[in-house]
């Protein structure tokens, strides 16, 4: 199945409410309900994949962190072996250790960098998938609201094909 956009089935559902015929002297209006109930269907499998992709950010945002630590660990493992090879070879034992604390202190520095850019990068992400889904299930919930008194009423099909939709 291709991906199809939830904004896109969205439009699809007000397309059929909005062309629904209007029921005279009410503000009811017949629409096709499986029709509806098909593009509803539709919307239970995009929003998972829509999930999924929120989740993977949060992984990637872990990846980038962990290569981030791994980063700083390999910077100060040569921030040792600088060190060792400076009192080594001129036995200038504060210099090296001065030297060891600057490349600790940058390596973590960086490492703090990558870790504050992963996470607001996921952040951003995450937020504006929040507010997609947010506007999602408003118009999902509003589109229940609307066609709820309908079927209440009775104009949901044949009395024998009348059924409430949550048993569908």
């Amino acid at each position: 199945m291709t991906a199809i956009d939830i904004l896109y089935l969205v439009d699809r559902l007000e397309t059929v409410l909005n062309a629904g015929q209007r029921v005279p002297f009410t503000n009811k209006i017949m629409v096709d309900e499986r029709e509806c109930l098909d593009i509803v269907d539709q919307m239970r499998i995009v929003v998972p994949e829509e999930i999924k992709q929120a989740r993977r950010v949060s992984q990637d945002r872990d990846r980038i962190t962990g290569q981030a630590q791994e980063e700083a660990e390999r910077i100060i493992a040569r921030a040792h072996e600088h060190a060792d090879r400076l009192l080594d070879e001129q036995g200038l034992l504060e210099r090296a250790r001065e030297r060891e604390r600057e490349i600790i202190e940058e390596a973590e520095a960086q490492a703090r960098e990558v870790r504050d850019g992963a996470d607001q990068y996921a952040l951003q992400i995450l937020e504006a998938l929040n507010r997609q889904l947010s506007g999602i299930l408003n118009e999902v919930q509003g589109g229940i609201e609307a066609l709820r008194p309908r079927v209440a009423d009775g104009y949901g099909g044949a009395p024998d094909e009348r059924q409430p939709l949550e048993g569908r």
